[in-house]
């Protein structure tokens, strides 16, 4: 897909700032530390909204490791739907760090949004990423959390004021991902045996879109 962008192919494709620590073991164990500890923080999450009560989350450590169960959260099966959905309404609402963050949102993270807000954005790939074997219910409801992070995140680049140069490029090159990733051959598709209804299907004009918008709003600033 990108064989005119030889500089960065290699980059978008081999990244690995998806990854979570989790992913070194078992994945039996990384589902149970994601599902149980992802609950908690998304119980947690709305309470604190509705109270405006601080989150528990005090220290940079503490958001370090919670960061990495919810990393492994996003690349759970799809049938694992409420967990992955618990990690999208986490981060949609740390992404609010860029904007006028709420009080829910841990406070090494509205001290330093933006190299926080990276992470994240390395982190929601793994939403993108199409699952082998999903039924097609699954599928779909995965298309509806992939367009809240869109928009959320087209929301970030048209009202934040303090996004960095660093963080623009990590923003473009997730989108590149995403595309690079939901736009692959149908030949690589099968191989990894998804169904016909994928998740490229309801995605790929949106995504498409996104990355032209924002790359244009990153020209102009």
């Amino acid at each position: 897909m990108y064989c005119d962008w030889a500089s960065l192919q290699e980059e978008i494709q081999c990244d690995r700032g998806h990854q979570s620590v989790l992913h070194k073991f078992p994945a039996s164990v990384g589902r149970e530390v994601a599902c149980h500890v992802v609950k908690h923080i998304a119980q947690n999450l709305s309470i604190a909204a509705g109270t405006d009560e601080p989150s528990s989350l005090q220290d940079e450590k503490d958001v370090n490791w919670t960061m990495e169960v919810l990393c492994f959260g996003l690349s759970l099966p799809l049938t694992e739907h409420e967990t992955i959905n618990n990690c999208v309404k986490v981060y949609v609402e740390w992404l609010t760090a860029l904007l006028n963050p709420k009080p829910c949102v841990p406070r090494p993270i509205i001290e330093d949004a933006n190299p926080f807000a990276q992470v994240i954005l390395h982190h929601l790939l793994n939403l993108f990423t199409p699952r082998p074997d999903s039924v097609s219910d699954l599928v779909s409801k995965q298309a509806v959390l992939c367009h809240r992070v869109l928009r959320a995140i087209e929301h970030v680049a048209k009202e934040s004021v303090i996004l960095t140069r660093e963080t623009w490029e990590v923003l473009l090159k997730f989108l590149l991902a995403a595309n690079d990733s939901l736009l692959s051959p149908p030949t690589e598709k099968d191989f990894i045996g998804l169904c016909n209804d994928d998740i490229s299907d309801h995605l790929c004009d949106r995504v498409l879109s996104v990355l032209f918008m924002i790359w244009l709003m990153a020209c102009h600033k």
